[in-house]
């Protein structure tokens, strides 16, 4: 693809893509919120915003304290936040809080998972309803770091179950369209695999690739069952298809740091791109949109079921 560099913050801009928003510090975790917006992540700033997707701008939905990473959006429109808890790197938020799974819901933040967690990283919510998220001790790209795990909430029973432990540095996640298989991003070796979820917890099924640029950092995945990844320190994005072959890779500019990404838009046909490198969230056309997320589908029906 063609580029054109961005002298305000030294991301290259692939051709199609445009600014959503700039100077949001360390952006992460985007996350559709409806068919209008994303939210989005400041790890450095403790906060998260709205940013529209028409472009007019990005607005403070909550400060978090600590350090926000990944989001997720439930079926009644409640967000989720994994809190690193500023582990990651300093805050410049003065509210404290420690490495936990916040809820922020009707204008209120609370801490629902207090306790038994390490730095929770990327989330989502699961076809099963239950909250899903990694949970890396230790963020080392060199070397092998201290193994992190998988871990899933319920949020009725308040059960918090190990589903995969022994990951280096688990960072993106997300379901495929059948729901029993998810896949696992893991930062240090840089490969993501695909476990299959069992009665015995998740198994590998025999699916992973390995960037052969950068690492891999938040993930998500479309229609066409391609997996989406960006590649952190390479600057990039990565689609690979079902067989794991790389179908496009779009790059926006060496120190770019591009750290996730999302669908978003009323057909989920809106790539979204959070990049460190000028606390920037970008926007392109994506090829085939992106799958529905479970706690959005859910938060639809229920929208629909309301009005019938």
């Amino acid at each position: 693809m063609t580029a054109a560099s961005t002298p305000s913050t030294g991301v290259r801009l692939p051709e199609g893509a445009r600014f959503l928003a700039q100077g949001l510090g360390f952006t992460e975790g985007p996350a559709a919120l409806d068919d209008h917006a994303v939210l989005v992540a400041s790890i450095n700033r403790g906060h998260v915003y709205r940013v529209d997707l028409d472009g007019s701008g990005a607005e403070l939905a909550v400060e978090t304290g600590g350090g926000p990473n990944g989001i997720a959006v439930g079926s009644a429109g409640e967000v989720l936040i994994a809190q690193n808890g500023a582990t990651v790197m300093p805050s410049r938020s003065t509210l404290t809080a420690a490495p936990s799974i916040q809820r922020w819901a009707a204008g209120t933040l609370t801490t629902v998972v207090p306790d038994g967690v390490d730095a929770p990283s990327d989330c989502v919510v699961g076809p099963d309803g239950r909250f899903w998220f990694t949970d890396p001790p230790d963020h080392s790209l060199d070397g092998t770091p201290a193994p992190g795990r998988l871990l899933s909430w319920d949020a009725t029973t308040g059960d918090l179950h190990v589903e995969r432990d022994g990951l280096l540095f688990p960072n993106g996640l997300a379901f495929d369209a059948t729901g029993e298989r998810i896949y696992v991003a893991e930062t240090a070796p840089g490969r993501i695999t695909r476990f299959r979820l069992t009665a015995h917890g998740c198994q590998p099924d025999g699916w992973s690739v390995e960037l052969p640029h950068g690492k891999p950092d938040g993930i998500a995945v479309d229609v066409r069952g391609w997996l989406w990844v960006a590649g952190s320190v390479g600057g990039n994005v990565m689609a690979f298809d079902a067989r794991g072959d790389i179908q496009q890779e779009i790059r926006f500019g060496t120190g770019s740091l591009v750290t996730s990404v999302c669908f978003a838009g009323p057909g989920l046909d809106t790539l979204v791109v959070t990049a460190a490198k000028g606390g920037s969230v970008i926007a392109l056309p994506a090829p085939h949109p992106g799958l529905a997320l479970p706690g959005l589908a859910l938060s639809a029906r229920t929208a629909r079921e309301s009005s019938s």
